[in-house]
């Protein structure tokens, strides 16, 4: 009896786990429909090796193979990649209290300076406090108060570049920027010897961001170095001192709340990567494109000459009066255009999203159902280079967002699909000054030189724009830098 009894027992047992196997089966493949899933041999780790090795490259792929959206599974995180305006834009406008980016903050406060205790009490001062600071000194209507001298610092650190026969193009684009901005940010104890230490650190970015393991040594020095610098601006700043700007706020609000300065900086830097990294990448790509089409760099610079006399007189009265307000004009209608189209080719993904419950994001006539715990993934680029909103798009068009009449710098975007500066809850809280940052640079630099590519090949007879990495994130980075002449330029 016992012997038939224990086999009752494991014939009972086999029956019911492969009836459980079947169930999960054929759960799996009711759930996994839509989104389809892309599918992976590993356990956990799903395709995060492919995504870590190069994500633009595996995203497009994946767009290619499984459409508009799919399921994959990245290091234990299952993630839905949404690719489409409507399902873009209804992710950004859902109640953040259903989706959070709180877990984004977290990767970006990870990949610079690792973990601390203290993050919950830094990400909920840095959000409830500071984040809502910045909205209000950078808005449209205050954000040339915090703009005062930048014309002015740009034109100096770009006359250090005159007359150089080879020269780093993002170089000689992003160190006036760097400096000019951090010093709003960090105040009037701020070195721009901090540059070289920035652009170490800034190029290991994109490895840092998906977690692959690296090994830089000088990356990792000059990460400590920024940290020690961003602590003595902040311990040195002072609100009532109008030298410090932002810095003063930033102290302030620290100081009231007992963060360590040390312990704040690096979401402090965090910051600044997210002030800096998107908008090199542009200045880098604006500058590439404009130096492949001689008549879009032809056409872009009689404008910006034309504008200077027009709007301004002359050069050194638009050093020492330009604002985000007086660039916001119709005289700079095309520049603002090759601005915009080309963050409109540049943005790659626009950030991942935690589902904190259940819920149907619509997209089109249907929905995409997202589970508790799921994250969702925007990859705006398929939307903004669709063929049907923009024609030729995946070329870069130089009067694509002009206007007839011209009626404000973002408004050109207006319905069609254009994510580079978010929406909703989670806009750019920076697009005024990025935009003015980029038409600044644009103006002096084309002002000042005359701009000469260095071939990548010695021995070629034209010039292309390198290739964009493979390993970009957030926004297309080269695979190499471009060398360029400059000479002087008879200014106005």
């Amino acid at each position: 009896m016992t012997s038939y009894a224990l086999t009752v027992a494991q014939i009972s047992t086999v029956i019911v786990g492969l009836g459980f196997v079947f169930i999960t089966r054929v759960m799996a493949k009711k759930e996994s429909a839509h989104p389809p899933k892309v599918p992976s041999l590993l356990p956990w780790f799903g395709s995060a090796f492919d995504f870590a090795s190069g994500p633009s490259k595996f995203l497009a792929l994946c767009h290619a193979q499984f459409g508009p959206v799919f399921k994959v599974l990245l290091g234990g995180r299952n993630m839905i990649v949404v690719t489409t305006a409507e399902s873009i834009h209804n992710a950004l406008f859902t109640d953040y209290r259903v989706l959070t980016n709180r877990a984004e903050h977290y990767d970006h406060f990870h990949a610079v300076c690792g973990d601390t205790s203290l993050y919950p009490a830094i990400f909920d001062t840095f959000s409830h406090k500071l984040f809502p600071i910045l909205d209000r000194r950078l808005s449209k209507r205050a954000v040339d108060g915090v703009t005062t001298d930048f014309a002015e610092t740009v034109f100096q650190r770009l006359k250090l570049f005159s007359g150089e026969e080879r020269v780093s193009l993002r170089r000689s684009l992003t160190e006036p920027v760097y400096v000019a901005v951090t010093a709003i940010f960090l105040g009037s104890k701020f070195s721009p010897d901090s540059y070289n230490d920035w652009l170490a650190f800034w190029v290991t970015l994109p490895i840092r961001l998906v977690r692959r393991p690296f090994w830089s040594f000088p990356s990792t020095r000059a990460r400590g170095r920024l940290l020690q610098h961003i602590t003595t601006c902040l311990q040195a700043a002072n609100p009532d001192n109008d030298d410090d700007k932002l810095a003063g706020d930033f102290s302030k609000v620290i100081r009231e709340n007992n963060i360590p300065f040390e312990a704040a900086s690096p979401a402090v830097l965090a910051v600044m990567l997210a002030l800096h990294t998107n908008l090199f990448n542009n200045l880098f790509w604006l500058f590439s494109w404009l130096m492949a089409d001689p008549r879009a760099f032809s056409s872009v610079r009689s404008e910006i000459d034309k504008g200077i006399r027009e709007e301004f007189g002359n050069l050194q009265t638009f050093i020492a009066e330009a604002s985000p307000r007086r660039l916001d004009s119709p005289a700079f209608a095309l520049l603002n255009s090759a601005i915009l189209e080309t963050t409109r080719l540049t943005t790659l993904q626009n950030g991942v999203r935690l589902a904190e419950s259940d819920f149907q994001l619509k997209d089109g006539e249907g929905t995409v159902p997202v589970r508790k715990g799921e994250y969702i993934l925007l990859y705006p680029r398929p939307a903004q280079q669709n063929g049907a909103s923009y024609p030729d798009g995946h070329k870069f068009v130089l009067e694509r967002f002009v206007q007839s009449q011209y009626q404000g710098d973002l408004t050109p975007t207006s319905g069609k699909p254009y994510f580079a500066f978010g929406a909703g809850k989670h806009v750019c809280k920076g697009r005024f000054l990025a935009m003015f940052e980029i038409k600044v640079l644009t103006i002096l630099y084309l002002s000042l030189f005359d701009v000469t590519p260095v071939p990548l090949e010695p021995q070629s007879s034209g010039w292309e724009p390198p290739q964009p990495s493979p390993q970009s994130i957030g926004t297309m980075h080269p695979t190499q830098d471009v060398f360029v002449k400059l000479r002087p330029r008879v200014t106005l």
